[in-house]
């Protein structure tokens, strides 16, 4: 929760902080507008809930995926 009682997504939190050091602050808001969309329309297509995973999650979940398609 930010100072102001919002809630923050902190995997999208993380991924602002990450883009603010080599990017200017609108161009990096910019790229979280952009991941929002993605999350939103890729919820959309599948028709699953949305399910926060952080980046390190969602790595190993790919690569046990890609190892059962490769054995």
């Amino acid at each position: 929760v930010s100072k102001k009682g919002i809630p923050v997504n902190p995997v999208i939190w993380e991924y602002y902080q990450h883009k603010i050091h080599s990017k200017a602050k609108m161009t990096a808001l910019g790229a979280v507008m952009h991941k929002l969309c993605k999350i939103i329309f890729a919820v959309l297509r599948d028709m699953q809930p949305f399910v926060l995973k952080t980046p390190q999650e969602h790595c190993h979940q790919y690569e046990a995926g890609w190892l059962r398609q490769s054995a």
